[in-house]
């Protein structure tokens, strides 16, 4: 039946930063947010970001199209 996910895995993972999203916006923020991991990381602050997206990134939606 459309619609059923049935028995999905669950994967759990500790990040600071968590973008929900691979469109136009997901994406800027993920390149936007650069040197402000940068500029954490010379202080010695290392933070774990994650993109997510339900599409494969890489052929899906505008992003991968080149817009």
């Amino acid at each position: 039946m459309a619609g059923e996910f049935g028995n999905p895995e669950v994967i759990q993972e500790e990040v600071d930063i968590l973008l929900i999203g691979g469109g136009m916006g997901g994406c800027g923020a993920a390149y936007e947010i650069g040197p402000w991991l940068d500029a954490a990381k010379q202080q010695g602050v290392h933070l774990k970001v994650k993109l997510v997206d339900k599409a494969a990134m890489d052929r899906s939606g505008a992003v991968a199209q080149g817009l």
